[in-house]
């Protein structure tokens, strides 16, 4: 209260960084007067704190004297406080009456025990954590070595997608990003999330997978076919690898069989699984949550009280978010508006509050998927989801590429490099695995495609 209305530095800084709802008794109506002085006259009042707060003075009763006693003190006091120490400590008071302020609240949310007050209860949750802000954290300074040359450490690259071409170009799933790829309907999005989470269990990062499409058991299995080679049943696996130049372009095809060690058919199946998962525990399996929500039944409010969750009774923080995905979660009000707000507040509050990377899919409008290769804007009912994804990459397949395994992905927009590159990928969904082999597309593409299984 002192800085607020005496010290010409902070008392902005005060006025904009503390809700009037977490002053108390007359405090709030003091402290409104305050700031009501500094957005008309862009300075605290001073000695003038008197004067706006007369007609609580005036009166010869318990509350005027109240005020009085309060009004001195904050004149006495101001001139003799630690300004520097007040300051520190600011960012724990805001802290501390947002969760006393929460407590109240949630406490009534609960008693009602309603699936509207569970709601907000967990609104209320999410907003106590979004009090927790660094206030007083200047930035980064470029001369200061440690901050400004961050972005070489691990933790601030972009994690292992296992294709060269996307890795070195830094387009795959980064702490405070979100990417995003974009598909026609049962085109693979799926298993392009299976495979980045994958490639980041392997890589001894942890992963929650949210699916809002497909059960946890349905996704447990792709996880076990596209980790150890397990084939959905036993016939010849035909896949394609490629042939490169020095510059990692297509000049060849060639023809290869995969031999996976096991198959869903195997009758002793469930018992090779759990010697894979004594196995592999420690090492990888640890490392990743699955979790099925119904469709139309998630908020960003209530996958933030999930990860809340994990954090409190199992103490596990990921480092990748998958979400599979956005556009079925609960929207409320016009889709396109809605999905505007959905994109930014998944981007803001679970990619680059929590410091993760954040991993999503959407599906092609009608266009997109006629076309032969999807763009960026063939996104389905609202564009501004690209312009929150930091790295943007779209699935496409021809009929004569699917009949051979294969699929290009074309970077529409990156964030952190140059964008605009297709790569030809081999895959093999028998047994989960969205890439086997990746190169850069070449001019010749087209007309070298192997027209074995159907035409180019």
């Amino acid at each position: 209260m002192c800085l607020l209305a005496y010290n010409d530095q902070y008392a902005n800084i005060v006025r904009n960084s503390v809700p009037l709802n977490l002053y108390g008794g007359p405090y709030r109506i003091i402290a409104s007067r305050c700031y009501d002085y500094l957005d008309r006259f862009h300075k605290p009042p001073a000695d003038h704190l008197p004067d706006i707060m007369e007609d609580k003075l005036k009166s010869d009763n318990a509350e005027a004297a109240l005020y009085k006693n309060i009004i001195l003190n904050i004149r006495n006091t101001q001139a003799e406080i630690n300004t520097e120490y007040v300051v520190h400590k600011l960012e724990t008071f805001i802290k501390r009456q947002s969760l006393r302020t929460v407590a109240v609240e949630l406490t009534k949310a609960l008693q009602q025990d309603t699936e509207e007050s569970l709601e907000n209860a967990e609104q209320l949750i999410s907003q106590s954590r979004s009090s927790a802000l660094q206030l007083f954290d200047p930035g980064t300074r470029l001369s200061d070595k440690n901050k400004a040359l961050s972005f070489l450490d691990f933790s601030n690259e972009c994690f292992p997608t296992g294709i060269p071409e996307l890795d070195k170009r830094g387009f795959g799933p980064t702490r405070k990003e979100m990417l995003m790829l974009i598909a026609p309907a049962k085109a693979g999005k799926s298993f392009f999330l299976t495979h980045l989470a994958k490639m980041a269990i392997v890589n001894r990062l942890k992963v929650v997978h949210v699916t809002l499409e497909m059960s946890e058991g349905r996704c447990s299995q792709r996880y076990f076919q596209t980790l150890y080679s397990i084939a959905k049943r036993k016939d010849i696996s035909p896949s394609i690898k490629f042939k490169k130049d020095d510059q990692n372009r297509i000049i060849s095809f060639d023809q290869v069989t995969l031999t996976p060690k096991h198959t869903l058919q195997d009758l002793d199946i469930r018992q090779k699984l759990e010697k894979i998962i004594d196995k592999w525990a420690l090492r990888q399996l640890d490392n990743i949550f699955i979790k099925e929500f119904p469709t139309g039944g998630l908020t960003v409010n209530g996958l933030e009280a999930y990860l809340d969750n994990l954090e409190a009774t199992q103490q596990f923080v990921p480092d990748l978010v998958i979400l599979d995905y956005p556009d079925l979660m609960e929207l409320e009000g016009e889709m396109r508006f809605a999905l505007d707000t959905l994109f930014k507040n998944l981007r803001g509050r679970i990619a680059v509050r929590r410091n993760v990377a954040l991993a999503v899919v959407s599906q092609s409008n009608r266009s997109g998927a006629k076309a032969k290769t999807v763009e960026g804007t063939d996104v389905a009912e609202a564009w501004n989801k690209v312009q929150h994804a930091d790295t943007t990459i779209t699935l496409s397949a021809t009929a004569a590429e699917k009949r051979l395994g294969l699929a290009r992905l074309y970077v529409a927009a990156g964030r952190n490099d140059e964008g605009n590159i297709t790569l030809v990928i081999s895959q093999h969904y028998r047994t989960g695995l969205f890439v086997i082999d990746a190169a850069l597309m070449s001019n010749e593409y087209w007309n070298n495609l192997p027209t074995e299984g159907g035409e180019a």
